[in-house]
């Protein structure tokens, strides 16, 4: 019996100059978790890769690359409302919105009276990506609770790293993001899952198949774009016939060039805002 808990994993993703950057995330039932990753586990040690990090891509693996994206597909079938995303914010955009994010949690900890620096600044740079997850999310899965994994680097690490103390007490440095991630999405995504508190895992990619999965998703389907709008090399052809002979029943290349231009090296957006390749 299917439960009301996901597992999400979420990774970064952008074009060869940042024009256009995003996020790619992952949200299933938990109750398939243990086996997603024990043949995950099972797919790596049979190619001899350290992880399925889209950035080290090893053409001469590229099998396992596509047992593994058949893993993800086969793994999101098995649950209603699961779904595999890659969105892509144009420059301005982005800007604007992670001005937002880092206003909202700045007011939020200064009306707290919460000045662990390394805190905040971690706090601010993990709102853009959750509240993303809480927009999309609201629109694609009926789940009330989940878990976070998402892809380490030095700033976010400071909310493992940092103690916070309030009124002479140690608390969880969680506490603040998590309690400002969920008064936001009550507002504005009601729909969207609660973000349970101390479920927010910052780990490294090699540590998680939900980060890996969400990288190899965002950086195969970034290379369809790539391909659909004329860029040719053999490394992002290879990509998109992995990722095509998994996924071509479930999406429709054709409508990209409604949404996104090529800029030599680089994606456009054709109009403010995002563009987003869901499979759910």
């Amino acid at each position: 019996m299917e439960t009301n808990r996901f597992v999400t994993g979420i990774d970064d993703i952008g074009t060869m100059s940042g024009k256009s950057a995003g996020w790619s995330l992952i949200s299933f039932h938990e109750e398939y978790f243990s086996e997603f990753n024990q043949s995950a586990q099972d797919t790596l040690n049979k190619s001899g890769l350290k992880s399925f990090h889209a950035k080290e891509f090893k053409r001469k693996k590229s099998e396992y690359y596509g047992q593994f994206l058949s893993l993800i597909k086969e793994t999101l079938a098995k649950g209603n409302s699961s779904f595999i995303c890659c969105t892509l914010l144009d420059e301005a955009w982005k800007n604007e919105f992670k001005g937002f994010c880092e206003m909202l949690i700045g007011d939020a900890f200064q009306q707290a009276n919460i000045d662990n620096n390394g805190i905040i600044e971690a706090s601010k740079r993990i709102a853009a990506p959750l509240f993303t997850y809480q927009r999309i999310s609201s629109q694609k899965t009926t789940a009330k609770y989940t878990s976070i994994d998402i892809d380490r680097d030095s700033v976010l690490s400071k909310l493992n790293d940092n103690d916070l103390i309030i009124r002479g007490k140690k608390i969880s440095s969680q506490i603040p993001i998590f309690a400002s991630l969920n008064a936001y999405g009550r507002k504005q995504f009601p729909s969207a899952p609660l973000i349970e508190k101390d479920s927010i895992n910052i780990l490294n990619d090699e540590e998680s198949f939900l980060i890996q999965a969400a990288d190899i998703f965002g950086n195969f389907s970034t290379a369809l774009s790539f391909k659909t709008l004329g860029k040719e090399s053999k490394s992002n052809n290879l990509k998109c016939e992995i990722f095509e002979n998994v996924y071509s029943d479930l999406i429709d290349p054709s409508h990209i060039s409604d949404s996104v231009d090529l800029d030599g090296d680089d994606l456009v957006l054709k109009n403010n805002g995002s563009f987003t390749l869901c499979v759910s």
